[in-house]
């Protein structure tokens, strides 16, 4: 849950009916919109009810009618599903206010320009400012909201300091030799290097319109001083090649800076300070290795987490017979500023006057990764010549289940634009590589756990988890070929069943009728379970005894990915990731006394 600054209309409402004698705010919190909310008060007058509340970044007044329904007898509401109704976030509290039929009030007034009224609305102006400023002091505890001085101080946490005239800045053209077929992305921070390994990256992301050769972009050296000035036409690497760009060049000599650097430039700096502080991914170790030793790139760099050897990782550089003394100390140096501690890392540049070694002296492991999968030849022929049509899907594990549905979207989103970007950025026959894919769905900061399974388009369902050999084409998948959904989380559900006084205990036998009906009650694949329904299958299953009284049964259960819990549930309402596992089936006779 955040906190979110309350509208000055919220406010002077709340101080309206409280002072008029109403109930404000009165708390409920959100657990499910099959729940029915009831107000304390008896004697409520259900007109009077208005339900405000907490919807992702924003609070808001909720519509009757639109958002819930309200029941005029009982004074109740319940919260609508589907056509546009909003909820309030899951596990958050929202408020209701109404009046009461036999509450005497002093003050009735509550039109504008009465005295109640400009009371309330002046001190609800003021109160208003104050959310405000807590909204902004609360903001500016995250990377992701600070702005100003407020990020320099969240920046200072981990010892980076806004970059200014003390880095050296330019400009550089990305090119390609004919016009682009379509729109190519330049992110922001794209890093850019000289021959002799001065750094640069861009400060704002730019796109290579369809049909044009060229674009430019801003840089800024990433180290200060004298480092990052270099003459025209120096800057010739791309340290991650873009897809679809050909090559680079600073058509003028850089200079030192003028002005400070954005935020959004540092808010990616800190970012990749946090990935790299953990030492906790190979992502780590590349980008230490991009960034410290001239001449890495994604292209001739591959970084690989052994699967068969807990704590294991390969490095494997492509740099053919240019590798000496100085790069190979650079390498060792880079991997173990980024190597975490009980992870071994090995590398396969050769050692002078010596067999490759790993950073720690012993012989680097003989054994290669994976070969890649290949596809059947007919298979790989129906798609376009030079191309690979594959689909893939995304199973995931939320790190926080309670997510709106306007949140899971969003990372549903994020997670398709993940799969499509390391797809677009993959080169002209290179295979897929199933742990790099992986890796950038799981970096995504709301994701737990991942999934991820290739197939070719037009296969029933994908069901390769391994890496997969291009035949020499480029890989593509379409946004509409990539399915993501949530991993299936269990449902487990306790049912005790009273038999009628007198019953002879219950049998192996029956438990297990009983069991196979339950299960087969849920292998239906409804996602409602009621408690007639369980009645129904306990009934069917049972041949030697009869259910006790109106209300034989008993239902509790747990929800593994919320921890929700309901005892005596009258109703199990299952999501499309859950499966009802039935734990516990307990028969057991009335007491006859």
């Amino acid at each position: 849950m955040t906190f979110v600054a309350q509208p000055f209309e919220q406010i002077a409402d709340d101080l309206l009916t409280a002072m008029t004698g109403g109930v404000a705010r009165e708390e409920h919190q959100f657990i499910g919109s099959g729940e029915t909310y009831s107000v304390a008060s008896p004697d409520v007058m259900p007109e009077s009810i208005s339900v405000s509340g907490q919807v992702g970044t924003t609070f808001v007044r909720f519509d009757r009618d639109i958002d819930y329904a309200l029941d005029f007898t009982s004074g109740t509401i319940k919260w609508k599903d589907g056509g546009g109704a909003r909820h309030p976030d899951d596990r958050t509290y929202f408020y209701i206010n109404y009046y009461r039929a036999e509450t005497p009030r002093r003050l009735t007034d509550r039109n504008p320009g009465s005295v109640t009224f400009l009371l309330a609305t002046a001190f609800a102006r003021e109160f208003a400012v104050v959310q405000k400023q807590m909204s902004f002091i609360y903001e500016s505890a995250f990377v992701d909201l600070a702005t100003g001085s407020s990020l320099d101080h969240v920046a200072a946490l981990l010892g980076i300091t806004r970059k200014d005239a003390r880095f050296a800045v330019g400009e550089v053209v990305f090119v390609r030799d004919t016009p682009a077929a379509g729109d190519i992305t330049i992110p922001a921070g794209t890093a850019v290097a000289t021959e002799r390994g001065e750094t640069f990256e861009t400060v704002e992301r730019r796109t290579l319109s369809r049909g044009q050769l060229a674009v430019s972009s801003a840089i800024r050296a990433m180290v200060e001083g004298a480092a990052g000035r270099v003459d025209a036409r120096t800057i010739k690497i791309i340290n991650r090649p873009i897809f679809g760009i050909d090559g680079v060049v600073n058509r003028e000599a850089t200079a030192f800076a003028t002005d400070k650097e954005s935020d959004e430039a540092l808010r990616r700096r800190i970012r990749g300070a946090l990935e790299r502080a953990g030492k906790a991914s190979v992502e780590a170790i590349k980008l230490a290795l991009l960034e410290q030793v001239p001449g890495l790139n994604d292209t001739n760099v591959q970084v690989v987490e052994r699967q068969d050897a807990a704590g294991l990782v390969e490095v494997k550089f492509g740099l053919g017979d240019a590798v000496d003394s100085e790069l190979v100390r650079r390498v060792d140096d880079a991997i173990l500023s980024a190597r975490a501690a009980g992870i071994r890392v090995t590398h396969n540049l050769p050692r002078p006057g010596g067999a490759s070694q790993s950073p720690s002296g012993r012989p680097l492991i003989a054994e290669g990764a994976r070969p890649p999968l290949h596809l059947p030849a007919d298979i790989v022929s129906r798609s376009a010549a030079g191309v690979l049509d594959l689909q893939v899907a995304v199973l995931v594990r939320l790190l926080d289940p309670a997510l709106s549905a306007a949140q899971k979207d969003a990372v549903e989103s994020e997670v398709r634009e993940r799969v499509s970007g390391y797809f677009e950025s993959l080169p002209m026959g290179a295979p897929v590589i199933h742990s790099k894919l992986l890796g950038a769905v799981i970096a995504h900061a709301a994701i737990a756990d991942a999934i991820v399974r290739l197939g070719p388009v037009g296969a029933t369902d994908p069901d390769i988890e391994d890496n997969l050999d291009t035949e020499g084409r480029k890989a593509r998948v379409a946004s509409v070929s990539i399915g993501v959904s949530l991993m299936a989380e269990p449902v487990t559900i306790d049912v005790l069943v009273q038999l009628t006084a007198g019953a002879p205990p219950a049998q192996a036998g029956d438990i297990d009728r009983v069991r196979q009906a339950l299960e087969a009650l849920s292998a239906t694949g409804a996602r409602l379970i009621t408690a007639q329904d369980v009645q129904a299958a306990v009934t069917s299953a049972l041949t030697s005894a009869s259910l006790a009284g109106s209300d034989p049964i008993a239902i509790n259960a747990s929800y593994g990915d919320t921890g929700r819990q309901l005892v005596n549930a009258e109703r199990i309402e299952l999501a499309e990731h859950h499966v009802a596992r039935w734990r516990n089936v307990t028969l057991q006779a009335e007491d006859a006394g």
